[in-house]
């Protein structure tokens, strides 16, 4: 099921590289303004500088650029599962570490945050997106020491996008919540889309009696 889903992914993200060249516009993500917006909030899950950092599906790179820009000087490593993607963001930001890598079939290390934005938006046609989904968190949570940030398409809109998935997010957070207790749901910004915190587990209350 995933080898043809990434199939497709991978061949969707060819086309718009021939198409648009490594510009923006072939990550199909929207607006630079609402990428920002969508940076922000990944690095609000606490992510500062010493930090490793993995950015997963990383695309060009750009989350670094972001966190630099705003004096975040984090050990960023960003995986991709498209190598021409990996290509461009190697070109972009030759003094970070870009690797093509599927964190659901190859080993991996450990880092303090794993973020990913814009990467589960679409409707899977072989397979399904919350169990894909579930997958992802629980490996990301597996190599997160101090947590793991994701964003995703709402299901509280009005339009939905023809080929997008919007998640409806109460699914997401009880996904999460069967791995950590210490979850945050934030939709809180102005965008149609909502992101999952996930940090390290605690043993519970009763262990304190």
């Amino acid at each position: 099921m995933w080898e043809a889903e990434k199939r497709r992914i991978i061949e969707r993200y060819d086309a718009r590289l021939r198409e648009h060249g490594d510009k923006f516009s072939a990550l199909a993500s929207g607006t630079e303004d609402r990428r920002a917006i969508r940076f922000q909030v990944l690095s609000e899950i606490g992510i500062a500088s010493g930090d490793t950092v993995l950015d997963l599906g990383c695309g060009f790179g750009d989350f670094s650029g972001f966190l630099s820009e705003r004096g975040i000087e984090a050990e960023y490593t960003g995986y991709d599962i498209n190598p021409r993607l990996i290509d461009a963001a190697r070109k972009k930001y030759p003094n970070r570490v870009f690797e093509v890598r599927d964190v659901l079939e190859d080993s991996f290390p450990q880092f303090d945050y794993i973020v990913s934005s814009s990467c589960f938006n679409l409707c899977m046609l072989d397979g399904d997106n919350y169990a894909f989904v579930e997958r992802i968190l629980k490996a990301c949570y597996s190599h997160a020491r101090k947590g793991v940030a994701v964003d995703f398409l709402t299901s509280y809109v009005d339009f939905p996008s023809a080929e997008g998935f919007h998640y409806e997010p109460e699914r997401v957070f009880a996904i999460a919540k069967k791995l950590t207790k210490r979850v945050v749901l934030r939709h809180d910004y102005p965008l149609f889309e909502f992101n999952i915190y996930l940090y390290p587990d605690f043993a519970g209350w009763t262990s304190l009696r």
